[in-house]
């Protein structure tokens, strides 16, 4: 079986690409004969191993002739279509881009996440406007509803859709993807495997592991720890753009001394954190597309908290592996922790329920094999 894969990058930079890439890998090792089609020139030799070649131009659809396609991440409607036309497509939504014009799928004002398909609501919260990366031109980018139906509707001959949470799913479907099409299928990389359970600590260390940027709500996690009435220590592993402004948020709470901020980490050097952690907490103001580094802290037998927002219900059963707290809810969240503070018990049995659930529920070989089925079903 010959699958071609279509994304933006041909070397290693998130989650997105590691997804990518252990697909592939996993593949090629069950006999697929692969390549790649990718939009920016830069390439990574390890990232490409996988493939048996891999190009810019549209020249490698003729020459490898696909029996399926596998779009990722791609923002050119017109080679979507060029593809979905001519061969059999799934199209893999790894976040929000496909039906958010901000990308992000939280009102820019509010913070409040958004449950509306594109459309006026995108106007009246201003989440038309994009901050612009580029050091010249405007500060800000404008896409319209317009525009983002239009990449939708580029995806009409898709034979289906995969997604990483029934979140995600309903996403789709408000936006006019029929539901028989839409596949959910929990990415799980190649990595978890290599991840055992730690023993437990009794203590009051508190982890979060992720970017330091606004979707991911490290600020609502100070605000909830500024209320916890318990001893507690909280280490913040990862860097992003709000770094400072929650550093300074921590002195402006008076929480700064119960706070370090790590920086940057390479992903080795995480286990000694999750060692020394009691629990984990998930605070993303975003909806989570699906949220793997809760699975990775479950993974190390820790307890995970988290706001209930996105895909997170769809791997944190509140009571069971962690607790949920209500999207947003600054009290809430600050309440879960504490209860997990109070309990060392409690917390040390939620963290045994979460490897179990782990190692049972996310593998990444029950993840190769439904993604296999679902290609050879399109082929």
């Amino acid at each position: 079986m010959k699958l071609l894969h279509v994304h933006e990058r041909a070397a290693f930079h998130g989650g997105v690409e590691q997804i990518l890439h252990d697909t592939a890998h996993g593949l090629s090792r069950r006999g697929w004969q692969q390549a790649l089609l990718h939009v920016e020139p830069q390439t990574d030799r390890d990232f490409l191993a996988p493939f048996n070649e891999a190009a810019t131009g549209k020249d490698i659809l003729a020459r490898f002739n696909p029996d399926v396609v596998l779009l990722h991440k791609v923002s050119d409607m017109d080679l979507v279509s060029s593809i979905t036309c001519r061969f059999p497509a799934i199209r893999m939504v790894h976040d929000h881009d496909l039906v958010c014009l901000r990308q992000h799928k939280y009102f820019p004002t509010s913070g409040r996440i958004c449950n509306k398909p594109a459309g006026w609501d995108c106007y009246k919260n201003l989440c038309f406007l994009n901050r612009n990366p580029a050091a010249n031109g405007l500060p800000v980018t404008i896409r319209t509803v317009g525009q983002q139906k239009r990449g939708i509707q580029s995806h009409r001959d898709m034979q289906g859709f995969v997604v990483g949470s029934r979140w995600m799913q309903d996403e789709l479907v408000m936006n006019g993807i029929p539901d028989e099409r839409i596949r959910v299928i929990h990415p799980i990389p190649a990595s978890l495997a290599k991840i055992r359970p730690l023993p437990h600590q009794s203590s009051n260390e508190i982890l979060y592991v992720g970017q330091v940027v606004r979707g991911k709500g490290v600020d609502h996690l100070l605000r909830a720890l500024a209320r916890v009435p318990q001893p507690w220590h909280a280490t913040i592993v990862g860097t992003g753009n709000h770094l400072d402004s929650c550093r300074r948020l921590a002195e402006k709470l008076g929480i700064a001394e119960h706070v370090d901020f790590t920086g940057w980490v390479a992903h080795q050097d995480l286990e000694h954190y999750y060692a020394n952690a009691s629990f984990t907490v998930v605070p993303s103001r975003w909806p989570e597309p699906f949220g793997m580094v809760g699975i990775e802290a479950m993974a190390r037998g820790r307890a995970v908290v988290g706001f209930s927002a996105g895909g997170i219900p769809d791997w944190l059963h509140s009571g069971v592996n962690g607790l949920l707290a209500t999207a947003g809810d600054i009290d809430a969240l600050g309440k879960a922790i504490s209860g997990l503070l109070a309990d060392p018990a409690y917390t040390r049995r939620l963290g045994n329920n979460a490897a179990e659930h782990a190692a049972q529920q996310f593998t990444h070989a029950g993840y190769l094999e439904a993604m296999e089925n679902l290609l050879e079903e399109a082929a």
